[in-house]
């Protein structure tokens, strides 16, 4: 019986420890009794980023096919805070001339890249530089927060200054066009291009013409190099090649033909004719009537 009252003894005092350690109102015990303080909640926004530099952004300068006829790049930030959101951006690379970008108040997720077009044109005056990303940040409390974030481009800044100094000079020597557009047996199309000397004395010499997403392109007969003053013409059969949705979809570039020509000494380097907008429309149509009458 002592045996017996003496096992229920220790039961009883085993589960008075237990309900002593488990006990409390709200804390965390610790070895003394007294309860820990809960943990701070995780700020964000830009309370998350407050010690660095560029408030947990980086940043990448791309430019995708679409863009190059249209005249522009990506910025693509991401963020590693949440809560933060785009009020304002401009591209700062020397050697482009850049026009500010409309983020429109976008809202950057954590880990998650967000692209944000600029239009860029080339600063031939100045040398190409290193790229950077002006960024305005608010966060949801409504504070705002100026940050330059640092660009990885791969040497497109130096790329699209050099044609774009290259397409500058070439426009100011000579003017290129589309003078006259004809149906041809094919059906295709028959494009004379003009090359008509303005300004300068280096020798313009057209080397080759390269397809578009819809058309094959070739020179009939040989191409001419202006070598003085007046003008020559290049007679090009532009042929439509592809009538899948994704190459009629992409009718910006439908219109556009690619020329590839050495100016002076230099090496050739390629140069995209863009007609005026009633030859581009001629083009574009002609492409969609030909590729509807090859489905009937």
């Amino acid at each position: 019986m002592d045996r017996h009252r003496r096992t229920l003894g220790a039961v009883a005092a085993a589960a008075l420890v237990v309900v002593a350690g488990c006990g409390g109102s709200g804390g965390a015990g610790r070895a003394d009794g007294s309860a820990t303080a809960a943990p701070s909640p995780t700020p964000i926004g830009l309370a998350a980023v407050v010690d660095d530099p560029r408030a947990g952004l980086t940043g990448v300068l791309l430019q995708f096919r679409r863009d190059v006829a249209r005249g522009r790049v990506e910025v693509r930030l991401t963020s590693s805070a949440g809560g933060l959101a785009v009020e304002g951006l401009s591209l700062l690379a020397p050697g482009l001339a850049t026009e500010p970008g409309d983020p429109r108040g976008a809202e950057l997720r954590p880990g998650a890249a967000l692209d944000f077009p600029v239009g860029v044109g080339g600063d031939c005056a100045e040398d190409p530089g290193a790229a950077e990303a002006a960024v305005r940040l608010r966060d949801g409390t409504g504070a705002v927060r100026d940050v330059v974030v640092p660009l990885e481009d791969d040497g497109l800044v130096g790329r699209l200054h050099e044609s774009a100094c290259f397409d500058q000079e070439l426009l100011r020597q000579v003017a290129v066009e589309v003078v006259d557009l004809q149906e041809v047996a094919g059906p295709a199309l028959e494009a004379s291009v003009r090359v008509r000397r303005l300004a300068g004395e280096d020798r313009v010499q057209l080397t080759r013409v390269d397809p578009n997403t819809v058309y094959d392109v070739s020179a009939i007969g040989m191409l001419p190099t202006l070598d003085g003053d007046g003008a020559v013409t290049a007679v090009l059969r532009l042929l439509p090649a592809r009538c899948d949705v994704h190459a009629l979809g992409e009718s910006y570039r439908t219109s556009l033909i690619g020329l590839v020509v050495a100016l002076g000494d230099r090496e050739p380097r390629a140069f995209v004719l863009t007609p005026d907008p009633a030859v581009r429309q001629r083009i574009e149509a002609f492409a969609v009537e030909t590729c509807l009458g090859a489905g009937d």
